[in-house]
């Protein structure tokens, strides 16, 4: 799993521990830390027919818990749904 990955999953696990989050908000985090319980390795070589072969490895991670020191949820900037006219 990407660190990337690792920072959108922590965002939905803020968000679904209660905190502020709405849709298409924008929610930033600081001094965030995913700590994983269960981390599998599994590595595959791949070769082709020259015989030229490369080691390709995925992540699984199980039972993480995330924190962040500060978070915060900005709304979008753009505001063509507001309804109404002129």
């Amino acid at each position: 799993m990407t660190k990337r990955t690792l920072a959108y999953c922590a965002a939905v696990l803020m968000a679904g521990a209660g905190l502020y989050g709405a849709c298409n908000d924008t929610i930033t985090g600081q001094d965030c830390k995913v700590k994983c319980q269960d981390i599998d390795n599994t590595c595959v070589q791949k070769c082709n027919s020259d015989m030229q072969c490369r080691t390709v490895c995925s992540t699984d991670l199980d039972n993480c818990v995330a924190s962040c020191g500060t978070v915060t949820a900005t709304p979008p900037t753009n505001n063509n749904d507001a309804g109404g006219g002129g």
